[in-house]
């Protein structure tokens, strides 16, 4: 049922990387495919236009030197070459017979022609440029018919270098003009372009990576989100197992609060009342975080329910060394409950303990107009780490109005960015501003004055407060007719 119920919540979820990798595919595609249409149409483009350039100034040289002689072009050609930025490999003037008439510089890797082929070269219009591999890098090959100025009426023929090809009717044979072009030259004029494409391409790779990746992790995502429910349920779960209002059939005002660190806490605590009319308060801190401490808690937190049918000091006392025990034979070493554990008795005014290795509690008193603070510390070792240890009840007498405040180690070794503790000085100055307040706001109060002394630090540690009023203590007496209700005076936040 739970399968049937997760597959179409995460289908969404499913198509977003369906359709992630295809605009990957595609991107990629499309940046490849105009790449390649830059480098190999846009560019030699360019270089065309730059030969007809060439072209163009060869004419006008010749028409300014009024040379009708090819031969005597050559310097033109040499100072074409060599004009910056010098993106001629070399330029050459051939007849029909392929001859060489003149040229910028000897070039090894220019193309020899046979007769008669410049002319079907230059007539085949379907012809692409000849894109040629040199030393210095490829370069595109471009043959251009070259015009010279014919010679004047009545004059005889240019001087015959016996070089220039005649026609039928006496006169020069067509010249061309072959430019050779670096490719890589020509492309830095569209280098923004191609760093644009070089970098859209990056981008569609890494998409498609981070796509597959997270298609490839899917699986594991939906086994963290099963996790994270399951740690939600254990949450609520773990919040149903600390006391709720009306817990109590007297009016005991306490407040508590348990913030853990992560989803779960190794935090517990817990108030009732016990067989004889007295109440029980219970903190504890099992070491370490997160599920398995929230785990240990629940049998720590039930095995006390359990052993309390009285607050005697020889049930408390076998019920802590049993509790102890079990622990022992049941946890790893490394696994240990520190745990405060009392039983107010309202009759007799005093408060009968055990702390197993926990914290001392503050018990604040109002005494010749200033607060005293009494250390609760007389029990025992922590449970669960050393299985013969013995463990002492203690007891303390109480006056109306005193306060009992117990706390785990996160509260005082709560540390901002200088790393400062929060420390057991900085819980009684909370509580002294704000003592003649009830239980739940001097709870609120203590929890606020630690976020602000953290700032923007992160709590590392569950942090858990329980802060009762010992006043005198009254049954809470049912109303006629009805069975009698358990009630209290009690603010446990989440």
């Amino acid at each position: 049922m739970m399968s049937q119920t997760v597959k179409p919540k995460y289908l969404w979820f499913r198509l977003s990387i369906v359709v992630g990798l295809a605009l990957g595919l595609l991107l990629l595609v499309q940046t490849l495919h105009t790449y390649r249409y830059v480098e190999r149409s846009l560019v030699r483009q360019e270089a065309r236009r730059e030969a007809d350039r060439r072209v163009l100034s060869i004419a006008r040289a010749a028409r300014l030197t009024n040379s009708r002689d090819p031969a005597a072009l050559a310097p033109v050609l040499r100072e074409l070459v060599n004009e910056p930025p010098r993106h001629m490999a070399w330029i050459r003037i051939v007849n029909n017979r392929g001859e060489v008439v003149a040229e910028s510089d000897k070039v090894g890797d220019a193309p020899v022609y046979k007769p008669g082929e410049p002319g079907r070269l230059l007539a085949d219009r379907d012809r692409r440029p000849d894109v040629r591999s040199t030393g210095a890098g490829d370069v595109l090959v471009t043959l251009n018919l070259l015009r010279l100025a014919p010679p004047p009426p009545g004059d005889g023929a240019p001087p015959d270098t016996g070089r220039q090809e005649r026609g039928r009717n006496g006169r020069p044979g067509p010249l061309f003009v072959e430019i050779a072009i670096y490719l890589r030259g020509v492309s830095t004029n569209f280098a923004p372009l191609l760093e644009e494409l070089i970098i859209g391409c990056s981008a569609a790779c890494a998409l498609i990576a981070a796509v597959v990746v997270i298609g490839l992790r899917f699986r594991h995502y939906m086994r963290g989100k099963h996790v994270e429910e399951e740690l939600a349920l254990a949450r609520r779960v773990q919040l149903d197992l600390f006391p709720q209002e009306n817990s109590l059939a007297t009016s005991l005002a306490f407040a508590a609060t348990c913030v853990p660190a992560w989803q779960v806490g190794g935090d517990l605590y817990d108030v009732f009342e016990t067989d004889d009319r007295q109440i029980a308060l219970v903190l504890g801190d099992v070491s370490g975080k997160g599920l398995p401490a929230a785990l240990l808690m629940g049998v720590v937190q039930g095995a006390v329910r359990a052993s309390c049918g009285t607050g005697s000091a020889l049930n408390h006392e076998q019920a802590a060394e049993r509790l102890n025990h079990l622990l022992c034979m049941k946890t790893a070493r490394e696994r240990f409950v520190s745990l405060f554990w009392c039983f107010y008795d309202p009759a007799a005014s005093v408060i009968r303990y055990i702390n197993a290795g926990h914290l001392p509690p503050l018990l604040i008193r109002h005494e010749d107009g200033e607060l005293r603070v009494i250390h609760l510390d007389e029990g025992g070792p922590v449970l669960g780490l050393l299985p013969g240890a013995r463990y002492k009840q203690a007891t303390v007498a109480v006056k109306d109005h005193d306060i009992l405040v117990v706390f785990s180690d996160g509260i005082l070794e709560a540390a901002n960015a200088r790393d400062e503790e929060f420390g057991e000085e900085g819980v009684v100055a909370s509580i002294k501003r704000h003592c003649d307040k009830p239980p739940g706001e001097i709870c609120a109060a203590v929890l606020d004055d630690v976020r602000a002394f953290l700032g923007k630090e992160l709590p590392q540690d569950d942090q858990t407060l329980l802060v009762a009023r010992l006043d005198q203590v009254r049954m809470k007496s049912p109303e006629p007719g009805a069975p009698r209700q358990l009630a209290a005076r009690h603010s446990a936040n989440d």
